[in-house]
């Protein structure tokens, strides 16, 4: 094994006094001895798998100084990430011992807590003291480790009564965000709740097809689930009035729960646009967990269940997802018009800028990109307007950002329902000939109406 050998020329000096009476006539000093010819060398520690570590202490590196009879050293560790952009430094003893627990949690500090090994830069610093004076010398080598931690896939799917026990069937899937599993081990997944008791297993994303033999499954331990298809089946327990389930899966820690869901038709919007003083209610059709609206925003916000308090409110946490976690508010948008969308199913919400809204129609060939047709919005109505002349009997409709994928027309297959409009199927509006202040006001599903003001 090489050695490292280093020698910095650092010396602090440290110096005595003393009360006794000195003769400033005839001065006398001795002064201090310091080390000489300091020689550090270190060699790798070996190997360590933090699975199967049980000491309290565990070896960084092995030191071998050389240096004056008498000289003392002490050591301390400094571990870099791959990059050398992050470090951490760890006091050792005399032989590169260092308490387990915090080598462990610089590791995974630096790498995370894949259970891949790696190989970590550590610049060890030596300090060599001989009669009060201090020489530091520096060696660099490596140390090899393996987290500890769980094989964790990227995707899970439930496969059970739900789905007629077919492994192959990726319906209900457990999504952790789509990140990093260990940087994010949270599985989680929204389930219809049925009539009845379901029972499941966990299939991973290497056993879809036919394998069972990697299958999360039942633990003795309440709470628990054990792994490698080894236990029976997991079992939600039907809960009156549920309508949906939410499962979490903690993959690290190996833990899992569900919770029995009761979906409103509405849920808030609340934020800096109106100083924090007015909800806006978003609407989900099929008491789903999936809501929709459309307002005007402008800087942070949050959600909430209830319209005139803030208990259970919804904050952000992190990549477009939403928690009760008594955290901050969602980051803010420039002030405009948004489509705000919210899934309580996945806990998770977006919000769409409407930069645009035509009215297409007989007039102007069906171009839903015709800016001459484009509406303006008035902050002060919440109202899209614009003027429109029709010479003929015609029929109109009102398009999104110069595209078809989102449109109002009359709900109902009603040509007429200027106060319902749709944006799923809606019917084209008929409208007479005349010239008209056209004020359209877009909020959520039920509520959307247009106002026809003829001059």
């Amino acid at each position: 094994m090489k050695k490292l050998l280093y020698t910095l020329g650092l010396v602090c000096l440290v110096a005595a006094c003393s009360e006794d009476y000195t003769d400033w006539a005839d001065p006398q000093s001795n002064p201090s001895e310091e080390p000489s010819n300091v020689e550090l060398a270190v060699e790798p520690a070996a190997a360590v798998d933090f699975a199967t570590v049980e000491a309290e202490t565990l070896q960084l590196f092995v030191p071998t100084v050389t240096a004056e009879e008498g000289t003392t050293t002490t050591y301390e560790a400094i571990l870099a990430n791959a990059d050398g952009s992050r470090t951490i430094k760890i006091a050792t003893d005399e032989n590169g011992y260092a308490l387990t627990e915090e080598v462990q949690a610089a590791v995974e500090s630096l790498y995370g807590r894949r259970p891949v090994e790696r190989i970590i830069p550590v610049t060890v610093i030596a300090t060599s003291t001989l009669n009060s004076v201090s020489v530091r010398t520096q060696a660099e080598t490596t140390f090899s480790a393996t987290p500890n931690a769980p094989e964790i896939e990227d995707a899970y799917y439930l496969t059970g009564s739900l789905n007629g026990w077919n492994n192959s069937d990726t319906t209900y899937e457990l999504s952790n965000g789509g990140v990093d599993p260990y940087e994010n081990p949270v599985f989680t997944c929204t389930i219809p709740a049925g009539t009845g008791d379901i029972e499941f297993k966990v299939t991973p994303k290497s056993g879809l097809g036919g394998d069972w033999s990697k299958c999360l499954t039942a633990s003795d331990v309440e709470g628990k689930f054990a792994t490698n298809n080894v236990g029976g089946n997991l079992k939600i327990t039907a809960v009156e009035g549920a309508r949906y389930y939410r499962l979490t899966f903690d993959m690290m820690e190996q833990t899992w729960s569900y919770e029995a869901l009761a979906f409103s038709n509405y849920i808030y919007e609340i934020g800096n646009e109106t100083s924090w003083g007015t909800a806006h209610a978003l609407y989900s059709p099929n008491a789903d967990g999936i809501y929709q609206g459309y307002y005007f925003l402008n800087g942070e916000f949050k959600f909430k269940p209830n319209e005139n308090d803030w208990n259970g409110d919804w904050e952000y946490d992190g990549d477009n997802r939403i928690a009760d976690n008594g955290g901050g508010n969602c980051p803010g948008v420039n002030p405009g018009f948004y489509q705000v969308d919210v899934n309580l199913q996945e806990m998770t919400y977006a919000v769409t800028e409407v930069k645009s809204i035509t009215i297409v129609g007989s007039h102007n060939g069906w171009n839903p990109a015709d800016e001459a047709m484009h509406m303006t919005y008035n902050q002060s109505t919440g109202a899209w307007e614009a003027p429109l002349s029709l010479n003929d009997d015609a029929v109109v409709k009102f398009a999104m950002n110069d595209d078809w994928a989102v449109s109002w027309g009359g709900a109902n297959g009603d040509p007429t329902a200027y106060d319902n409009l749709t944006q799923y199927g809606g019917k084209d509006l008929e409208v007479k000939a005349g010239t008209y202040r056209i004020e359209l006001y877009i909020s959520y599903e039920g509520k959307n109406r247009v106002v026809f003001n003829k001059f």
